[in-house]
């Protein structure tokens, strides 16, 4: 997952939910791009948490 330029580890679980792996709990991020085998793609995180 990419937000502001950072590459964040994340994946989506079999539902399509973004999770974000993470040690801070208040980890707030607006997702504006995902990258998908190595090509980065612009993307965005429904309110479902769905990518």
């Amino acid at each position: 997952m990419i937000t502001d330029g950072v590459i964040w580890p994340a994946y989506t679980d079999d539902d399509g939910v973004l999770w974000i792996e993470d040690e801070d709990e208040d980890l707030w991020v607006v997702v504006d791009g995902a990258i998908v085998d190595g090509v980065i793609h612009d993307a965005h995180v429904d309110d479902d948490g769905r990518i």
